[in-house]
């Protein structure tokens, strides 16, 4: 994939569950208590691992607000400073290279978790925020590189694919509970609960398949995960899972496991949340990419329709608005014709926004906006649309509360930071490659700039002068706190 949008924003994706069963699907141990009623705590844990100290926390400024602090992340480790750049501090020497920043950070912003390969495996660490603080929580799995390298295709090696290529960390909404992956009571991966109160975590699933990539539902009651499998026969490169095999909310409280529809697909197709208990996916294929938009009820299992139009390849999704943001071509079943589409809230027919379609789409929450490949910004009714400053060659794009944009524009494989103020035109601030680009929370006309080589700057209206601010390594990822 291109790099056509490396510019995070924090948003915490919730998903799922349905109607608890008598019988445990495939896959979901039968509890051996009387279930709990929702909302009330959860059965003590059965394990209590003790921690262990990785390293001494490193010192660190400690007026940093909490929670308001920008985290930048990359395969050497994180930084944090505060959010006009200053006081940068690095936090860990830990690295992030496959995992989501955002997925790792616990909402409360008072520490994150981390899945790090050892010499003997995996290991789940828990960094505390700001002071650096950092233990073993668990040990996930045992396996060398030397046996990843000599048997690439043995059941050992899915297992630690499984842990080690997904983003398998998720924090319940009020940053209590962390739903973690790991193989600890069996030959495949199984979902654990890690309670950061008590240090005591509890196994949740037992079965054949492989469970990955755990989301929360929005109140917090149940977590939905996949369960994968590699079957062959392979080729190459071995790039992930082959057949998805099953799709399991779990009720937290009770540890009751139920079955939910899997779509007809490979991959996750998950979409996002409609309301607390419903989510969105769709069916996918090789011939006529995606199709079958619908709602499900976690509660029955129910599948509402939402949209009949197919669309290509992947479809980006408003909660906050129930929008729709989708390219479409033509000659599929049910395809609206080519070009990009809008799908507002309560409405079955898309409306044509370009004769042209997109090749990446995705809802940025900070920018309040629809980004769209190499289109621009679309606001989530259709109505104001932010053009790139050079078509097809702008990348990394930001825009700011206050209508000032940013991006990085490559040319004759040179890069370079541009921004433009309401009403003015392009102007270069910066050259050089970049990593990620954010806009100050706190002043709306600051701009924070990470380059590839690590060097952070920072560049406030109206001059925009560049200010370097210091270094990091290998930094690829950037997290700044919502307005």
């Amino acid at each position: 994939m291109q790099k056509h949008c490396t510019f995070f924003v924090l948003i915490l994706i919730l998903i799922v569950s349905s109607s608890c069963q008598s019988q445990a699907p495939a896959g979901i141990p039968t509890p051996s208590a009387t279930p709990v009623p929702a909302g009330t705590e959860p059965p003590a844990p059965t394990v209590t691992p003790t921690p262990t100290i990785l390293a001494p926390p490193p010192t660190i400024t400690p007026s940093i607000p909490a929670g308001l602090y920008t985290m930048y992340g990359g395969p050497e480790g994180i930084w944090i400073s505060q959010p006009d750049g200053t006081s940068l501090t690095k936090l860990t020497d830990l690295g992030i290279d496959r995992l989501d920043l955002h997925r790792v950070r616990s909402p409360n912003g008072d520490r994150m978790a981390l899945i790090v390969q050892t010499e003997e495996g995996f290991d789940l660490v828990e960094v505390l925020i700001p002071g650096g603080e950092t233990k073993t929580i668990a040990h996930l799995y045992s396996i060398t590189d030397e046996e990843l390298t000599a048997k690439p295709t043995s059941a050992r090696a899915f297992t630690a694919y499984a842990i080690r290529d997904y983003d398998n960390l998720a924090w319940d909404p009020g940053g209590r509970y962390l739903a973690f992956v790991g193989a600890m009571d069996g030959p495949t991966s199984d979902l654990y609960l890690y309670d950061t109160e008590t240090g005591r975590i509890r196994r949740l699933t037992d079965g054949e398949a492989q469970a990955v990539f755990p989301t929360w539902s929005w109140d917090g009651e149940y977590i939905l995960l996949y369960g994968v499998s590699w079957r062959g026969p392979f080729g190459g490169a071995i790039l992930g899972h082959d057949h998805l095999d099953e799709v399991v909310a779990v009720h937290v409280s009770s540890g009751l496991g139920t079955l939910l529809p899997v779509p007809k697909s490979v991959a996750f197709n998950f979409v996002g949340w409609q309301g607390a208990r419903h989510y969105i996916t769709y069916d996918s294929d090789e011939t006529c990419y995606a199709k079958n938009l619908r709602s499900v009820d976690v509660v029955t299992g129910e599948a509402t329709p939402i949209m009949e139009a197919s669309f290509y390849s992947v479809i980006a999704y408003s909660d906050q608005y129930e929008a729709f943001l989708f390219a479409s071509a033509g000659g599929c079943p049910a395809s609206p014709g080519e070009g990009t589409f809008l799908l507002s809230e309560g409405q079955t027919t898309p409306v044509k926004l370009l004769d042209r379609k997109v090749y990446e789409v995705s809802w940025l929450p900070g920018t309040q906006a629809f980004y769209a490949y190499p289109e621009g910004f679309f606001s989530a009714d259709g109505t104001k649309v932010y053009e790139p400053p050079v078509y097809e060659k702008s990348y990394q794009p930001a825009i700011s509360e206050n209508d000032y944009q940013a991006w990085e524009v490559i040319e004759n494989r040179q890069g370079r930071v541009v921004v433009k103020a309401p009403g003015g035109d392009w102007q270069t601030i910066l050259e050089g490659d970049v990593a990620a680009l954010a806009w100050h929370v706190m002043a709306p006309e600051t701009l924070t700039i990470v380059l590839k080589d690590g060097s952070l700057y920072t560049a406030s209206a109206p001059a925009f002068n560049a200010q370097i601010m210091g270094h990091m390594e290998g930094v690829n990822q950037i997290w700044v706190p919502l307005p």
